[in-house]
């Protein structure tokens, strides 16, 4: 890993372990976004199940999980078990008292996602939501193709994320991360073996942010079922 790329990761580190560790903080001091995101993240998840794109909730992996936001308010509601990981031990260490009950929540993994390998053919859905940005693109690739391997049979990736206009990638210095156009995220994608099989935009945000993408994707070459 060159010195570039651990600059970037300390920064980000440095950036979320100072962040206060509540929906405040997790939503970059806008939290009139959380009610919005959970009904779009809610309701994408219904379309997936009733286009049979998602077909088991038994696990699914909230990546970037923070306190466990996005675990307690969309994931706990469909999936018999959640697993969370995340590179600041503070916010995982945090997700007991915010969630609340164990009962629903798997392993949690304190790790960053450049060097994270999820447990093999584990997940029905691996859900990465305002993380991707703190990869650079070939580190994004391979912790897809990490995931690919992480998917129970039919398993699906989703990637919810903010996405630049006008085919730039922009880099924000205060916390590490840049916001890809949305071909680029795509072509990433692509390049690690996934193909997209549903997307959408988020609504109800205020004006003057980012455009928030929801994309499902499937391998490209399935995940067969393990006869051992």
């Amino acid at each position: 890993m060159d010195s570039t790329t651990v600059n970037w990761l300390l920064k980000a580190e440095t950036f979320w372990s100072r962040c206060t560790q509540d929906e405040d903080g997790m939503l970059g001091g806008i939290p009139s976004l959380h009610g919005p995101d959970v009904v779009g993240s809610t309701n994408f998840l219904k379309i997936l199940k009733k286009n049979l794109i998602v077909t088991k909730f038994d696990n699914a992996l909230d990546c970037g999980a923070g306190i466990g936001r996005v675990t307690k308010h969309v994931l706990m509601n469909s999936f018999d078990s959640v697993d969370m990981v995340d590179l600041v031990d503070e916010l995982v260490a945090t997700s007991a008292d915010y969630i609340g009950t164990d009962d629903g929540i798997g392993e949690k993994f304190v790790e960053g996602l450049q060097t994270f390998e999820p447990p093999i053919q584990k997940y029905d859905v691996v859900w990465i939501q305002w993380v991707s940005g703190q990869l650079t693109d070939q580190d994004l690739t391979s912790f897809l193709q990490r995931c690919i391997k992480g998917l129970a049979p039919n398993g699906t990736i989703v990637i919810k994320e903010s996405v630049s206009a006008g085919g730039k990638t922009l880099y924000h210095d205060s916390d590490g991360c840049w916001t890809r156009p949305e071909s680029l995220l795509l072509e990433i994608a692509q390049n690690a073996g996934l193909h997209v099989v549903h997307k959408t935009v988020q609504t109800g945000f205020p004006k003057g942010l980012f455009a928030v993408k929801m994309i499902a994707l499937k391998p490209v070459h399935p995940v067969e079922e393990d006869d051992d």
